[in-house]
C-alpha cells in the first residue's frame, strides 16, 4: 500500500466502487460475454476500433451489443456463473455498513453483472449499462449510461443518490476514469497503469479488497 497525497478531512459518507476488475475478476464482462459465446474476434475487433479513436465508447457498445442478438436472457444470466468476486468483497462492504456508510457501484459494464453485484454484496445502488431485452431475449441493442468519458458525472450524481457530498465520497477501481479528482478519497485497487497509480492517494496491491476499509474508516 501507498499513500500519494493527504485525505479529506471530511467524514467519508459513501463508498462508490468500480466493479470489473476491481469488485470481480474479470477484467471485462464484455469480453467475458465474447468469449463464452465465441465471438471474441470480433470483439477484439471492435476493441481496437475505439482504443484507435474510430469509434466512441457508445458505438462500441452497440457493436459489441449486436453479437448477441437473438441470445435468451437466460443463457446469458448462467454464462456469470464462471465470474467469482474479489477476496473479501462482501466483508468489505458489510464493514462499511455497519459503520453507516453507503455504498455504491458505477460500471462501464453491464447491468446483468453490476445489478446481480448490487444484489449478491448488499450494496445500495448500481449504475451501468444495459443490453435491451425483449420477450426474454437480447435484441442487438444497449442502453449506455456509464462510458469512460461520463464516468465522473454518473461517479457524482450516484454519490448525491447516496446522500454524500464528494468531498465525502471514496473511489475505489483499477482505472484512472473510476477515481476521479474531485473525491474525498481516491483508492487504486490493483491498478492498471501508470496514470491510475498517478491519481490515486492510496495504492492497494493485495488480492482481498478489505484492505481499502481501513483507509475508508480513519
Amino acid at each position: 500500500m501507498l499513500m500519494m497525497r493527504a485525505r479529506s478531512d471530511r467524514r467519508i459518507q459513501a463508498a462508490i466502487f468500480d466493479l470489473d476488475g476491481t469488485l470481480t475478476d474479470t477484467v471485462s464482462v464484455w469480453q467475458h460475454l465474447h468469449e463464452k459465446f465465441g465471438t471474441w474476434e470480433v470483439g477484439r475487433r471492435t476493441a481496437e476500433m475505439y482504443h484507435d479513436g474510430l469509434i466512441d465508447y457508445a458505438q462500441w457498445a452497440r457493436l459489441d451489443a449486436q453479437c448477441w442478438k437473438g441470445l435468451p436472457l437466460s443463457r446469458v444470466l448462467l454464462s456469470l456463473d464462471g465470474i467469482r468476486y474479489t477476496p473479501g468483497a462482501r466483508e468489505a462492504i458489510e464493514q462499511l455498513r455497519n459503520h453507516e456508510v453507503r455504498t455504491g457501484i458505477v460500471s462501464a459494464g453491464l447491468s446483468i453483472l453490476a445489478d446481480k453485484a448490487k444484489v449478491d454484496l448488499n450494496v445500495d445502488l448500481s449504475v451501468s449499462n444495459e443490453l435491451e431485452v425483449r420477450n426474454g431475449v437480447l435484441t442487438g441493442e444497449v442502453i449506455v449510461r456509464v462510458g469512460p468519458g461520463n464516468k465522473t458525472g454518473v461517479i457524482e450524481e450516484a454519490a448525491w443518490l447516496l446522500g454524500a457530498e464528494m468531498q465525502e465520497t471514496v473511489v475505489i477501481g483499477d482505472n484512472a476514469f473510476d477515481i476521479p479528482e474531485g473525491a474525498g478519497l481516491r483508492i487504486a485497487y490493483k491498478p492498471t497503469t501508470l496514470q491510475t497509480r498517478a491519481a490515486a492517494d492510496v495504492i492497494i496491491e493485495e488480492n482481498d479488497i478489505r484492505a481499502v476499509v481501513d483507509h475508508i474508516l480513519r
